[in-house]
């Protein structure tokens, strides 16, 4: 910060001063658990709601955030903030970088959603998301998986008012199917 302000205005060095009513991103996010709720107050909210069961996160802030939360927690209310910790992987680039948006490489969910359909994005989000692992997202898997959602909305479209919608209802129940299929019938 000196250096730059320093290149900006000049030599002597400026005076720089930190404002006073600032706190630290991790340290603030540390307190987030119980001073939403009415902490350092006895509150209805703090009451019903802290402690909580469950606390869903990126593992890359297991010790950035989730650590603070719990340490903080104890301390200041005598508590831990939740009882479980889910972990779940990170949406990468498609050669798996993490996203970054000094490096270019990020996927705007919105311009995904504009260009693919909600759905298809959905779709690719949840099929690559195995507990524990990261998710490469790229825009080949979005098209295959826009497509596929279309070839889905398709055919139920087709059997909600195709022929077999307007089928009597006796005729439609001889189609059900009401265990495994032998190869025979699949062959037909």
């Amino acid at each position: 910060a000196r250096a730059k302000a320093e290149e900006v205005l000049g030599a002597p060095p400026a005076r720089l001063d930190q404002d006073p009513d600032v706190l630290d991103t991790w340290f603030s996010s540390g307190l987030w658990p119980f001073s939403t709720l009415g902490w350092p107050r006895d509150t209805p909210d703090l009451r019903t709601y802290y402690p909580t069961q469950v606390m869903e996160t990126g593992y890359d802030i297991l010790f950035f955030w989730v650590a603070r939360m719990m340490m903080m927690g104890i301390e200041l209310t005598g508590k831990a903030p939740f009882s479980t910790v889910y972990m779940h992987g990170l949406v990468r680039d498609a050669e798996g970088a993490k996203m970054s948006k000094t490096k270019g490489n990020v996927v705007d969910p919105l311009e995904a959603i504009g260009r693919y359909g909600t759905d298809a994005l959905r779709y690719t989000l949840v099929t690559g998301s195995t507990p524990g692992q990261d998710i490469p997202l790229s825009t080949e898997r979005l098209l295959s998986n826009r497509n596929l959602c279309n070839k889905l909305w398709n055919t139920c479209r087709y059997v909600v008012t195709g022929p077999l919608a307007r089928a009597e209802p006796t005729a439609r129940a001889g189609l059900a199917v009401t265990g495994p299929m032998a190869a025979a019938e699949m062959a037909r």
